[in-house]
């Protein structure tokens, strides 16, 4: 029996108490970065206020979160699958934990960027929670696993929208940050004192030159998405970083083909179970995000377009369908087990495309909205826990961390897409608000009329359709396999 069968037996064997312990630990993880992520949504014209700046310039307080975290992903998943997915796990969290501390204390907008850039880099943490799962737990119970710490983006976004809304509300939005500090230095004491730390490894050198093209590529395309509205798609800025981006991806692929130890393995893409969820995975956070910006902003808008709530109201709509989501996971978790991750991944396409007509129909209550939020949730929960677990099971367990690291990095960027989608067309169709007065009717600013929403929730239809039919091109029935080293443990 060879060293590597050993360690593997010994990973997928553990007990089902220690198991347990260790998916609790890194689903409160997941919780506790979608929950921070959340509640700064609410802070956001506080912090503008407060440091005395501009709506683009505390639009970076969200944006540099999302560039420096979207170069970082790849990067600490590779590491992972070379070095030690514990160790760079710890690492993600003390940065994470690093960034959280100071934007409590930040004393000027720069000082705030500075941190939150710390803090995009913990987000690192995700492709090795999942290779982590992989390597822990025996085969049967991946799905479910990674099923709670996929729901995990919806529970804690819910959270941080209630909760988070609140303490900001009323005690200050750096409060926010200083209650989850010891949070996170627990639970990075915990990581590093329950976790072990993996045998499985793919030694390899860092691939800088990939990393800095990657970096460049993501950042210029998350640049046009994030200020397009703002500078005009048409302009010369948006055009040049798009080109920008064009060349730079080109650049990428020619020097990932070509290095001995790349940073994305290319030949990863051409495996059918893996191209194919990426494209469903940036989708699904494009719908998601998509979807939630959406209803926030329906929730907000003063009657009769909207409903006239506040960031906290909205929360509650919206907490209902994360908890629904959770449950949602964990039963696509079980049917990834019994009958393969392509069913499930259909039937949350199937799902989403549902709640858009749904809202497209039924919005002109507070409970409508509600029960749509919820039926919609249902089926993000089955696409993020199903696509992640087709990438699981298409590639060796050296690259868990590396083709996860991929799946999160479509995710992400297509999360920034979405919003983007939702506030083109708020912008476009809008109508003057009329406010009646003692006077009589008098014309009020211009705000997103019902067309805007409408086509929003009709693109947002299309876009689940091109999902459901992304998900027929996978390979089918994608179903848990023991690796084969250690059947050949179990057969010797």
């Amino acid at each position: 029996m060879n060293e590597t069968a050993h360690n593997n037996t010994r990973t997928r064997t553990g007990g089902t108490r220690a198991g347990t312990g260790i998916l609790v630990l890194l689903s409160l993880i997941g919780l506790m970065v979608l929950y921070t992520e959340t509640m700064i949504i609410a802070a956001l014209p506080t912090i503008q206020a407060q440091f005395n700046t501009t709506t683009a310039w505390t639009a970076w307080v969200v944006s540099i979160y999302l560039l420096v975290s979207s170069v970082a992903i790849p990067i600490f998943g590779k590491l992972g699958d070379s070095y030690g997915k514990k160790k760079f796990l710890l690492v993600a969290l003390i940065f994470y934990t690093i960034g959280v501390t100071g934007n409590g204390f930040a004393w000027s907008l720069p000082s705030l960027l500075v941190f939150r850039a710390i803090q995009g880099v913990g987000l690192g943490i995700f492709p090795l929670e999942f290779a982590i799962i992989r390597d822990e737990f025996p085969p049967e119970r991946v799905p479910a696993a990674t099923g709670i710490i996929s729901a995990m983006f919806g529970v804690g976004a819910a959270i941080g929208l209630v909760i988070g809304a609140w303490v900001a509300s009323n005690y200050g939005w750096q409060t926010t940050y200083h209650t989850v500090v010891p949070v996170a230095i627990v639970l990075t004491i915990l990581a590093a004192f329950t976790l072990k730390e993996s045998p499985i490894r793919t030694p390899s050198r860092v691939d800088v030159l990939g990393a800095t093209t990657l970096a460049v590529t993501i950042v210029s395309f998350l640049i046009a998405m994030t200020e397009g509205t703002t500078w005009g798609w048409a302009s010369a800025g948006i055009v040049g970083l798009l080109g920008l981006t064009l060349a730079f991806i080109i650049l990428f692929l020619v020097i990932e083909s070509h290095i001995r130890d790349p940073l994305i393995d290319l030949t990863l893409l051409r495996k059918r179970n893996v191209f194919f969820p990426n494209i469903a995975s940036f989708i699904a956070g494009l719908m998601n995000f998509m979807l939630f910006s959406t209803i926030v902003y329906l929730m907000e808008l003063p009657p009769p377009i909207g409903f006239g709530a506040d960031i906290f109201q909205a929360g509650v709509v919206l907490a209902p369908g994360a908890i629904f989501m959770l449950v949602a996971s964990i039963i696509a978790g079980a049917l990834v087990a019994r009958r393969g991750a392509k069913l499930p991944l259909f039937i949350g396409a199937a799902v989403l495309a549902a709640s858009f007509c749904y809202f497209y129909v039924f919005r002109a209550t507070q409970l409508q909205i509600a029960l749509g939020v919820i039926v919609a949730f249902i089926g993000v929960g089955f696409m993020f826990t199903a696509m992640i677990n087709v990438i699981i099971q298409s590639v060796q367990q050296s690259q868990t961390g590396e083709a996860t690291g991929m799946n999160t990095l479509f995710r992400t960027v297509g999360g920034t897409v979405g919003p983007i989608i939702t506030g083109v067309y708020l912008a476009q169709y809008v109508s003057p608000l009329i406010i009646q007065t003692s006077r009589g009717p008098v014309m009020g600013p211009l705000l997103p009329n019902a067309t805007a929403f409408d086509y929003i929730f009709l693109t947002g239809f299309g876009i689940a359709v091109i999902a459901m039919l992304v998900t027929l091109l996978i390979k089918g029935p994608v179903k848990v396999e023991q690796p084969e080293e250690l059947r050949a443990v179990e057969e010797s």
